[in-house]
């Protein structure tokens, strides 16, 4: 069940996409929208573009709303909707916010570049891999992007120990008497987002370049 939910406590029921068989399944659904001076219309806009994708009906949901798929406009309502998704398991909401968020030209590009699938699985498996190594807390639901940008993350925190005398290995999160606690990577909270856990890893770094190198250290 799709439920629009607006600012003004505005909520409703999307109807379902209707169809005219003898115009091909061509005609434009009809969607309960709120006015468009609503605040909430533009989320419930994102959440009709979404419907419309899920029901087959992507150019009846742009007429009824007004915004085309893949519209920067709505990306941060979207977003929203991505982080409801996963929190919800919902699989099938996700894989459609993370289509909308890559645009209208990611089937394009899909066709011009066919290996581009296999070089990011390769480049997803190795993020993975590298991240376990270090302890870092995966949940199963980081995008690519996500996990690139964590790897980014810990590789500076782990550049910067190494700097000040550090050793990631005997200051790895899993030791049980570390050097100092400051070379120790931060540990992701439960269902902290990647975002907010990068922004941590990378404080927690730039803490590090106002620490002097360990006496004896050979600095």
């Amino acid at each position: 069940m799709w439920t629009v939910t607006c600012g003004r406590g505005y909520t409703d029921i999307m109807s379902r996409a209707f169809v005219d068989e003898d115009a091909g399944g061509q005609d434009a659904a009809r969607y309960t929208l709120p006015d468009r001076a609503d605040p909430g219309y533009d989320l419930a806009a994102a959440r009709a573009l979404l419907r419309g994708a899920d029901q087959g009906d992507t150019a009846g949901a742009e007429a009824a709303t007004g915004y085309y798929w893949g519209d920067p406009a709505l990306f941060s309502h979207v977003e929203r909707l991505l982080l409801e998704a996963r929190e919800d398991r919902d699989d099938r909401l996700e894989q459609l916010a993370e289509r909308f968020l890559r645009g209208p030209g990611a089937e394009l590009d899909a066709a011009l570049n066919p290996h581009r699938a296999e070089e990011q699985a390769r480049a997803r498996e190795r993020n993975l891999d590298v991240l376990g190594q270090r302890g870092v807390r995966l949940f199963g639901g980081e995008t690519d992007d996500e996990l690139a940008d964590l790897w980014t993350a810990v590789d500076r925190f782990e550049s910067i120990v190494e700097a000040r005398g550090g050793d990631t290995l005997t200051n790895a999160p899993d030791s049980a008497e570390p050097d100092n606690p400051a070379f120790v990577l931060p540990e992701r909270q439960d269902r902290e987002a990647v975002a907010t856990y990068v922004r941590r890893i990378l404080a927690a770094a730039e803490r590090l370049t106002r620490f002097e190198r360990e006496p004896g250290s050979g600095a």
